[in-house]
């Protein structure tokens, strides 16, 4: 019997409310050779009740011996998986009918992209559409650089190929942000993006991770944040970190030696990769002043003297410098 050309893996944790629907979606694929791989991972409710009401041959049916969580799952997943390329989806969320078909065709056309992803609409645990969307727009030669602040991927709209992702495994420890660490270790050798569709509904309800662990997502984004800088050979203070966690984040600005520090911060950042080369210069300086226009936007309440430490930070002549280069050339 030929291997199918798509492993599929989906964990799931009591998820008795909507893994129906996400199996549903999966089986009404435009791209039909596929494996859909589920692992129970110790659930409780009635979730192996409803997988197994499925009768699919496509359906591979796993059972952990006890809940051991979401890394242990996916890299259990991952060994099984024959497919030439592998997608995850989380059995609370919806894949559009065309979403692997649309990946594959992607990933077939483009060799030197190791992994794509899409945009994605926000759904409530009843189905219903929430306002705004995941809908990122950079460049595959920006997003190395954009994650050095941010994470750029939703893992259930990812496809990977199989060569790219067994190289690599979800860390133990990084069960909130497991995802984002290894697609740091992805973009070092391949290319990635995130297609300009919608082919994912993810959903956000009271019972998911980031909602129920954001204490816990924030001690591990500092954990991922300073494996990032010890890569940049910068030896982060309790202040700098918070100035990171500053720019990424929503919280207004009410200072202006709140954003000296954080130029100081972000300059420092720059002078380092301008020294070891870890990210493309012209990309970093292009996501700091990205960054810098929507840090100085989150301190307008301080009017004139933010405008003028705008225009007259080094970060914004840098850009300035290089986009008239740029054009110039």
């Amino acid at each position: 019997m030929p291997l199918p050309s798509l492993s599929i893996i989906m964990p799931a944790y009591n998820t008795e409310n909507y893994i129906s629907q996400a199996i549903k979606s999966v089986l009404n694929q435009t791209h039909e050779d596929f494996e859909l791989i589920i692992i129970n991972d110790g659930s409780t409710d009635n979730t192996k009740q409803i997988i197994n009401s499925f009768d699919d041959d496509r359906i591979v049916y796993i059972e952990n011996e006890k809940n051991s969580g979401i890394v242990f799952s996916r890299n259990k997943g991952l060994k099984l998986a024959t497919g030439k390329y592998i997608g995850m989806l989380a059995a609370e969320d919806i894949a559009y009918p065309e979403k692997f078909k649309e990946q594959i065709d992607f990933l077939q056309n483009n060799k030197d992209f190791g992994m794509v992803g899409s945009w994605a609409k926000f759904i409530d645990e009843n189905g219903e559409k929430l306002p705004g969307s995941w809908k990122l727009t950079a460049s595959p030669e920006m997003i190395p650089a954009i994650m050095l602040f941010k994470n750029y991927f939703l893992q259930s709209a990812v496809l990977y190929r199989k060569e790219c992702i067994s190289k690599f495994s979800f860390k133990e420890g990084f069960d909130i942000l497991e995802d984002y660490l290894i697609w740091l270790e992805i973009i070092k050798e391949y290319k990635a993006w995130n297609l300009p569709k919608y082919l994912v509904k993810y959903r956000i309800h009271s019972g998911g991770v980031t909602k129920k662990h954001t204490d816990e997502k924030l001690l591990k984004e500092k954990k991922v944040f300073q494996i990032l800088f010890e890569q940049l050979k910068i030896d982060v203070t309790e202040q700098e970190m918070e100035m990171h966690l500053l720019i990424r984040d929503n919280r207004p600005i009410t200072k202006i030696r709140t954003l000296k520090s954080i130029e100081s911060w972000m300059l420092k950042i720059l002078e380092r990769n301008n020294e070891l080369k870890i990210y493309n210069h012209q990309m970093l300086k292009k996501v700091m002043f990205n960054r810098w226009t929507k840090v100085c936007s989150k301190a307008s309440g301080l009017h004139i003297k933010m405008l003028y430490y705008f225009f007259a930070s080094q970060i914004s002549t840098n850009f300035a410098v290089s986009f008239i280069s740029r054009k110039n050339n």
